[in-house]
């Protein structure tokens, strides 16, 4: 069996097999930064309309109407919003492939041919997601809504994190088993997802995907100091903080969030491959 830094180090070169197809995918995530810049600056903007019409009329902000608010700049943010969830789930698609190319040890990057299919493979993935985090979710929203600021919270808080990090490790394994076979299903047959668990031995399961998370934290945070540093010197040469978040949204889609997104999956896949050898 491969050591944990095995999969790490061999997660960590694959995005560069294919440099193309990785900014191919960057693209995607620059476009994604640039409607979450958009977005943010329109609700700013909602929220300030809000501000002064509750100043004018002296009353609160559950008594603003919708004809008061900016009917253009809400369905510019909904329209946005909608077509975020859809590059999202093209992302999740194409992150399906990622892990099934490991699983296969296709050593290329996976193509972006066959969109209607990717999409379907992302509802998959997201489906997943949902599922196993749903619980926890639950469990934090109710709690923060009865209890409020009660020193219960504390312990609500943390059986939410409990579970939400349980669930996390089951859903990498769950993911990888619904797309080993190709069917959703067998993202929660849960006595085989145990027992690959198992094949590989829990304490090393575990142990790889910390493994994993520390490599790819490092490597966040050494990209985003290099990104300050260059924020810094474009802020100098544009005053408009607009065009900052822009540049540095394009950047940080591009390189950074393509590459972490590929490593991880890689080696999400690697760690499959070894519960069926």
């Amino acid at each position: 069996m491969a050591g944990m830094t095995d999969y790490v180090v061999e997660g960590l070169k694959y995005p560069f097999s294919d440099v193309k197809k990785l900014l191919g995918f960057g693209v995607i995530f620059a476009i994604l930064n640039l409607i979450s810049i958009a977005i943010g600056t329109k609700n700013l903007d909602i929220y300030r309309v809000i501000i002064r019409e509750v100043k004018n009329t002296n009353t609160s902000i559950l008594s603003i109407k919708f004809t008061q608010l900016p009917a253009n700049d809400i369905y510019l943010v909904l329209g946005l919003a909608i077509v975020s969830f859809i590059i999202v789930l093209f992302i999740m698609g194409y992150q399906y492939n990622i892990v099934k190319f490991s699983i296969n040890q296709n050593d290329a990057l996976p193509g972006f041919s066959d969109i209607l299919d990717i999409f379907v493979k992302g509802i998959k993935f997201l489906t997943v997601g949902i599922a196993y985090n749903i619980v926890p979710t639950i469990i934090l929203i109710l709690g923060v809504a009865l209890v409020g600021n009660s020193p219960i919270l504390f312990a609500i808080v943390l059986i939410a994190f409990i579970l939400y990090l349980m669930a996390f490790f089951f859903q990498i394994m769950a993911l990888s088993n619904m797309i080993d076979n190709d069917s959703l299903k067998k993202a929660f047959d849960f006595n085989e997802i145990t027992h690959k668990i198992a094949n590989i031995g829990w304490m090393k399961y575990v142990g790889i995907l910390l493994f994993t998370i520390i490599i790819l934290l490092i490597v966040l945070a050494s990209a985003g100091l290099i990104l300050s540093f260059i924020t810094v010197l474009f802020a100098r040469a544009f005053n408009q903080a607009i065009v900052v978040s822009a540049f540095i949204g394009i950047i940080q889609g591009l390189f950074i969030t393509s590459y972490t997104s590929v490593f991880f999956n890689r080696v999400c896949g690697s760690i499959y491959r070894q519960s069926i050898n």
